[in-house]
């Protein structure tokens, strides 16, 4: 007898799943547009201040993701530079340290040799809230071809973001007392004085008496570090002694100095 064989149709396995893509790293907070501008006297040229207020949420202090224009600003150090190595801050300072030998800058030094011992700050990738202000700058005046300068107050009370930003055509920055009062005046409203920011821009090209303030002495460094100078600590302890400043950070577009106010007295200051 033959016995015919009873089979249960297949049933299709269906393929496995394709992996989502990763999802792109959001973009960090925009600024707010149109913000309220501080009027000033006798402004120099470009001079420029400005008020932001913006939710008080994580990304603002996150490392800020890709970036194209960020991207583009590596992408032409890197072509001044010549090499990644070359753009970090270990680099950037010991090369800083191993050209300002003389006066006026020999002293400047002593901050760059605080910073490479680790005795004070931390230097950590850009965040999301120093990219937007370094970029705000940066829009205005193209930071390698034309660098520049700005600062900006940051404070933090009531879930919100304080910012006012000051910028100039100039390298240096200028502190304004019209701002200072502003600021001042948002403590008593329950604001907190968290941190002063100022960028460090890349010099190249530099030609002693030009628009960099370049002497002989300081002609080949092409900075970029982020040891405060002995001014900016100067003025550091005088915005902790007037208003209780609670940090100051340095940044260069890419990295960023971040120091606590005990910082201020391990670094050196302007006599």
């Amino acid at each position: 007898m033959l016995i015919t064989a009873c089979h249960t149709p297949a049933v299709p396995v269906p393929p496995p799943p394709r992996p989502e893509p990763p999802a792109p790293p959001l973009a960090c907070p925009s600024l707010p547009e149109n913000p309220e501008r501080i009027a000033v006297p006798d402004p120099i040229p470009g001079e420029l201040h400005e008020v932001f207020d913006l939710p008080d949420e994580p990304a603002l202090w996150a490392p800020a993701p890709p970036d194209p224009e960020r991207d583009r600003y590596r992408a032409g150090l890197l072509a001044k530079v010549g090499s990644d190595e070359g753009l970090s801050q270990r680099a950037l300072l010991e090369r800083a340290r191993k050209v300002m030998t003389g006066p006026p800058g020999y002293r400047e030094i002593e901050n760059v040799n605080v910073i490479l011992d680790g005795k004070a700050g931390a230097v950590q990738p850009i965040s999301c809230l120093e990219w937007r202000l370094f970029q705000r700058q940066a829009r205005r005046y193209p930071m390698i071809e034309h660098p520049t300068e700005f600062g900006a107050y940051i404070l933090r009370g009531e879930a919100r973001v304080r910012v006012y930003y000051s910028g100039a055509d100039r390298v240096g920055g200028k502190l304004r007392g019209e701002v200072k009062e502003r600021v001042v005046a948002d403590l008593g409203r329950g604001f907190v004085p968290f941190a002063h920011l100022h960028n460090h821009p890349f010099l190249f090209d530099r030609v002693p008496g030009d628009r960099m303030w370049t002497t002989e002495e300081t002609k080949n460094n092409y900075e970029g570090g982020v040891a405060p100078s002995l001014t900016d600590v100067h003025a550091y302890r005088g915005m902790r002694d007037d208003f209780g400043l609670r940090g100051a950070w340095v940044t260069n577009g890419l990295d960023t100095a971040h120091f606590e106010a005990a910082d201020f007295d391990v670094l050196s200051a302007r006599d």
